[in-house]
């Protein structure tokens, strides 16, 4: 497993490079209905649906912009070795051809939610096309929690939708929807993955609504 390194000149670089790269490549990043308020001292695990590339960098600029909190995201490790950069502003890896290497990668993760940091995870596991239903989320997001709430550490589970869209203007929208935050002092069993992707999927529908309607929502770039 790679785990992250970060460095502060790594942000400074990366975080310049990546506003420029939306700019040029989007017409806005919206987010829509209500941001969550998190308490400073309760560790985030944010859990969007992964439809583009693009998809990593979002909760990088929404936690800039919001929670302000030290980042990390995991990667596959094939795709980590491939944007080596990537560790020093938060990536780790999963191997997901290795169940020791998954094992390894979900116990690091539950060690970074034991500090007040926010977390991004891709329950799908993959890359599919943003109407794929259902999502199939993968186990591993009830191991995290599970050992979470052993270790008696409350964490903020956080859905997150996320969508881009064509509409009057030549590049396309970024739209963003966060659900309400969940805690691990809730009862985690083996049907937390079901609940969790049913919650998602909800939060999809909700989102291609409210970009129908023409909600604006806030404008972070």
């Amino acid at each position: 497993m790679i785990s992250a390194s970060h460095r502060g000149w790594a942000h400074a670089i990366f975080r310049r490079y990546l506003r420029f790269l939306v700019k040029k490549r989007f017409h806005a990043l919206h987010v829509l209905g209500e941001l969550p308020q998190i308490p400073q001292n309760t560790p985030i695990l944010l859990l969007p649906n992964h439809s583009t590339w693009w998809d990593g960098f979002f909760p990088y600029l929404l936690n800039d912009a919001v929670w302000q909190r030290e980042f990390f995201i995991m990667m596959l490790e094939h795709r980590l070795r491939e944007f080596w950069f990537f560790r020093f502003v938060g990536a780790f890896s999963i191997n997901q051809q290795s169940p020791k290497g998954i094992v390894e990668s979900l116990d690091y993760t539950v060690s970074l939610l034991q500090g007040n940091k926010i977390v991004v995870l891709f329950p799908q596991g993959e890359l599919a096309a943003w109407g794929k239903r259902p999502l199939n989320y993968n186990r591993g997001v009830e191991r995290v929690l599970r050992k979470c709430a052993e270790a008696g550490k409350r964490v903020a589970i956080v859905p997150v939708g996320m969508r881009c869209e064509f509409l009057a203007d030549e590049k396309p929208h970024v739209f963003l929807l966060c659900g309400t935050p969940l805690f691990t002092d809730l009862t985690i069993t083996s049907s937390t993955a079901n609940a969790l992707e049913r919650i998602e999927t909800v939060l999809l529908e909700e989102l291609d609504e409210r970009i129908i309607a023409g909600e604006p929502g806030i404008t972070l770039l």
